[in-house]
């Protein structure tokens, strides 16, 4: 009885430990998928903030997600459009450099592709200390997608690295930007009323909703099964009890 009721309290003190830290990382404000212009200087996703939510995510997943695949890649645009989803995370630094509709509903289809599961996966997988600032062309995991920065050079916003066009990374790079601190999307028009920009914040939120809801139904799972297991243990206990009795009498 004890080794269970001890199992079950450390499970339930790591994921607060995982929780704790990845609320560290979080977006204050309560916009997800705030946009900007490849020229604006606004586009400078925090740091520490995308460390903390991989690392804190990392923690949990590794306790009650069994299942997913973070290298899931189930959707085959145009090529050009895949690549281009680039463009939101690192736009080239000129006037109309962001992101086109077509680009957001690439990156809006690789989110629907895949489950919470596969996108907390590619999060868990990331290298939590990548480099701030990267090219969007060198980067091969979540994490680096979400720090990357646009250049004035040609075609360094785009994906070209194999891991980065997998749908799961795709995902995982746009819900860890839409979380984070100061993470906003380069779109070719912020505007209002302008439809890439409409779609990439509907595309963030989405994105960070499979995160969130799938973590929430794997914490509460693990915490029901926990229950389960004690429950059980207290039971053997009681017949066995109740057996000693009748014997006793």
């Amino acid at each position: 009885m004890k080794g269970k009721v001890e199992e079950f309290i450390g499970k339930i003190s790591k994921i607060e430990e995982g929780t704790k830290k990845a609320a560290l990382g979080a977006n204050d404000s309560a916009v997800i998928g705030g946009v900007v212009k490849a020229n604006s200087v606004g586009a400078n996703t925090d740091l520490g903030s995308i460390k903390n939510l991989v690392e804190g995510i990392k923690e949990i997943v590794d306790l009650v997600i069994t299942e997913g695949d973070g290298q899931a890649d189930k959707t085959k645009p145009a090529d050009a459009d895949k690549k281009n989803i680039g463009k939101l995370f690192g736009g080239k630094t000129e006037d109309a450099g962001g992101a086109e509709d077509k680009h957001v509903a690439a990156a809006s289809a690789s989110i629907g592709a895949v489950s919470g599961a596969d996108i907390l996966k590619a999060i868990a997988g990331a290298n939590a200390s990548a480099n701030k600032d990267g090219k969007v062309s060198e980067a091969k995991d979540a994490a680096a997608l979400a720090l990357a920065k646009g250049t004035n050079t040609d075609n360094e916003d785009k994906l070209t690295t194999a891991e980065s066009k997998k749908d799961a990374v795709i995902a995982a790079g746009i819900a860890l930007r839409g979380m984070a601190k100061d993470g906003k999307f380069i779109v070719k028009d912020d505007g209002d009323k302008k439809t890439e920009a409409e779609s990439a914040k509907g595309a963030a939120a989405n994105a960070v909703s499979k995160v969130l809801s799938t973590l929430t139904i794997a914490i509460r799972n693990t915490v029901d099964e926990g229950l389960k297991g004690i429950n059980e243990v207290l039971g053997g206990i009681k017949q066995g009890e109740d057996s000693q009795a009748k014997v006793s009498k």
